[in-house]
């Protein structure tokens, strides 16, 4: 799920003006009404040695407590604003369905005409819900290294059941390729990026790129996925805790006893290789809303198969952890370390950061 209700409440709610984990100095009365959301210092950041550290919730309801009590920011800002030096292209229709325009927002340096590697952003929600433009922030943070990003929209599971946002997905990846010049993409160099369902989206098509037969990824170069970021996703929809999920059924379209193979296929650990990409997994062992058994489980898979992979399993935080500080800079420097070993852009082999 993108955002749980209680997320939902943080962001646009003036009496939940900040969440996260570290007191605040100030007091919640001398704060602006709306979200508590603080800056990232990039270059500190991207500079450091090591991820920040950070301190577990010893149980879900005292983190509630934390975000109603406005003890700890934000650093996740909806409305984050497109720099002069980001170009953004939103609402790009690359494919329509029965009626239904689907759209793609394309984030890339402004004045690079260099084919830049590839971001692409896949929003979460439980399939069921979501947006490409809550990943505006995310957008240009990867401009800002010199990627072009593409966050985009996939049909939604109340009408559209699985390999249906697959096949949406892997048509965003072709038309980007298609207009590779426009947008200034190397097609030979993506990687993907997503949170909860985007996690479960985002590697799938990089493990599932190479799975021979499947109609849901043909015309895909397997070879151009040179990485895959996944964020507390949904990797086994054969856990239980995860095939009786309501949301896990209407993705899929029928309950479990009667489709476990296509609960197996819809799976990301069901596509583990050896010529995997190499694949980064966050995921923390509070999430309530998708278990972290899930990304425990792919990584069992991962190592099994000798795929490459590094795994934050952060202890004692929630879902969508990666929305409050300090798991949002932690976050932002391990998806940094991995961009620069597995699919550095030119800017960050030139600043060797």
């Amino acid at each position: 799920m993108r955002v749980t209700s209680w997320l939902l409440i943080c962001l646009v709610s003036a009496s939940l003006a900040g969440c996260g984990q570290q007191a605040v100095e100030e007091s919640a009365a001398a704060r602006k009404p709306g979200p508590h959301i603080i800056p990232i210092d990039y270059e500190a950041l991207y500079a450091s040695e090591n991820p920040p550290a950070y301190k577990p919730w010893p149980v879900y309801g005292v983190f509630l407590m934390s975000v109603a009590a406005q003890q700890t920011p934000l650093v996740m800002n909806p409305e984050t604003p497109v720099p002069d030096t980001v170009q953004a292209t939103t609402d790009i229709v690359f494919k329509e369905v029965d009626g239904e325009q689907i759209g793609v927002d394309v984030y890339q340096p402004k004045g690079d005409t260099s084919p830049n590697p590839l971001i692409l952003i896949i929003h979460g929600g439980y399939w069921k819900a979501g947006d490409k433009s809550v990943h505006r922030q995310q957008g240009i943070e990867f401009a800002e290294l010199g990627y072009t990003a593409a966050a985009m929209n996939y049909r939604l599971s109340a009408k559209h059941k699985f390999p249906a946002a697959i096949e949406d997905i892997r048509d965003s990846i072709l038309h980007l390729i298609e207009n590779a010049k426009t947008y200034n993409i190397d097609p030979t160099r993506i990687v993907t990026y997503g949170g909860s369902a985007g996690g479960h989206l985002s590697a799938f098509m990089g493990l599932a790129a190479n799975t021979a037969g499947k109609p849901y990824v043909a015309g895909l170069d397997a070879n151009a996925f040179k990485g895959i970021i996944t964020l507390y996703g949904m990797h086994d929809l054969t856990l239980t805790i995860q095939r009786e999920h309501p949301f896990t059924e209407q993705f899929i379209g029928k309950p479990y006893e009667e489709a476990q193979a296509i609960y197996r296929d819809a799976s990301p650990i069901a596509h583990v290789d050896s010529s995997d990409p190499p694949v980064l997994l966050i995921h923390g062992s509070l999430d309530g809303s998708v278990s972290v058994k899930n990304s425990d489980m792919l990584v069992r898979s991962l190592e099994a198969a000798g795929v490459r992979h590094t795994y934050d399993r952060v202890e004692g935080w929630p879902h969508a952890m990666d929305f409050f500080s300090p798991i949002g800079e932690r976050t932002l420097w391990f998806v940094h370390r991995f961009l620069r070993e597995h699919m550095p852009s030119d800017e960050l082999k030139a600043a060797n950061r």
